[in-house]
């Protein structure tokens, strides 16, 4: 059984004001940082990052992303959801986009309010008492090009003539990874002296959370690295619609060693977890899914896969895929809860949906601090991932 989470060394606090832990080249002496001065012109509360350069929205417009400063040692780096696209029909913005068109101009919960302290739900409830993320910092990085973060490429698509209208074609701005690379940078140059780095995104940024790791892991290599794919782990038989092509995305990372071996025709997002996982034991990866998720069984359906046995069998094939490529290897767990809700990280139900009596919040504040964690796998995976009422003169669970 998987119960233990290897964890690199941590600088002791008094070495941390003479640590460069972030973005020293290799080979130069460490000198002494303040930990809070490139901190400093950020205000308390949510500050908006407009990178520039090459950074761009699907649509060309700017894409910009969000900070929380608090522990400057303790991060959060979270990489929005919303759908993706891969071809004409899915990504013509007149038609039916099955992505988000352009960066929020505000940080927006599940339910589409503004986020505030009163107002947000799951990890970003930073007023919740079981918060486990409530004193770290927080990067924020919003999605805006159909291409679950990792593409790289201005793909043109033809659009097929209607009786209403001649035959056009679109350009998208494939950039995700331009995007979140820059956001990437701006958090190395400002953060550090981070002893422990948490990377997670729900839906589509959760796939590219393992790749982002291994960028932390490449800057940080004293600090705690810890990713946590929330709500994508049963895409499997994608080989005929291939998006990764039309993202570019191999050849984005190409840069990393191992990921030359990964052929097109063979490419999957598990290949991210494994070729991560394979390059820094000393991180942890992980997954969150519902067994049913029914927007993943959406967006299966809308790329051609098979799904009338339902999602569990994807995402457990997916599972035993890692779990083989990973054989000897103790840095993947995976989480599995009963139900058909998409994604739990900002929603209210981190704090109450359970599998097999462990709570999605403990297991998942246990993984980011660095300590054992098992897999969970739901029982009867057609059930409720709620707890159980009390009976009458019991006492209520935490």
């Amino acid at each position: 059984m998987k119960n233990r989470h290897p964890t690199i060394g941590i600088l002791a606090a008094a070495l941390l004001a003479l640590a460069s832990l972030a973005c020293a080249p290799a080979g130069e002496a460490p000198e002494p940082v303040d930990l809070q001065a490139p901190l400093a012109d950020l205000a308390e509360g949510w500050n908006t990052i407009t990178p520039g350069g090459a950074t761009t929205c699907s649509d060309g417009s700017p894409f910009r992303f969000f900070v929380r400063k608090a522990d400057p040692t303790r991060l959060v780096f979270y990489l929005q959801g919303g759908g993706g696209c891969w071809d004409a029909q899915t990504c013509d913005p007149q038609g039916r986009p099955t992505y988000t068109m352009t960066a929020l101009e505000e940080l927006r919960s599940p339910s589409g309010a503004e986020i505030e302290d009163d107002a947000a739900h799951g990890i970003a409830a930073f007023n919740h008492p079981e918060n486990p993320f409530a004193e770290h910092s927080f990067v924020f990085v919003p999605y805006c090009t159909g291409d679950v973060h990792i593409g790289d490429r201005d793909a043109v698509y033809d659009v097929p003539a209607t009786d209403e209208e001649p035959a056009r074609q679109v350009t998208i701005h494939h950039r995700g990874y331009t995007n979140g690379r820059a956001a990437l940078d701006w958090t190395c140059e400002h953060f550090p002296g981070t002893e422990a780095v948490f990377i997670t995104g729900s839906s589509a940024g959760s796939i590219p959370s393992p790749v982002y790791a291994r960028h932390f892991a490449e800057r940080y290599p004293d600090a705690r690295i810890t990713a946590l794919g929330d709500g994508a782990g049963g895409y499997r038989n994608l080989t005929d619609s291939r998006p990764h092509e039309s993202w570019g995305t191999l050849a984005a990372l190409s840069h990393f060693e191992n990921m030359n071996e990964v052929r097109s025709d063979g490419f999957n997002f598990e290949a991210l977890y494994i070729h991560a996982a394979k390059a820094h034991p000393e991180a942890m990866f992980a997954r969150y899914d519902t067994a049913e998720d029914d927007v993943q069984i959406q967006f299966l359906s809308i790329a051609g896969a098979n799904v009338e046995g339902g999602l569990q069998p994807l995402l457990d094939a997916n599972e035993a895929d890692i779990d083989a490529a990973l054989e000897g290897q103790d840095n993947y767990r995976s989480y599995i809860a009963a139900g058909e809700l998409h994604t739990i990280l900002l929603r209210p139900q981190f704090y109450t949906y359970e599998s097999d009596g462990v709570r999605v919040r403990d297991w998942v504040a246990s993984l980011a601090a660095g300590e054992p964690v098992d897999d969970v796998h739901c029982g009867d995976c057609t059930g409720s991932p709620e707890p159980e009422p009390a009976e009458a003169g019991e006492a209520a669970g935490p």
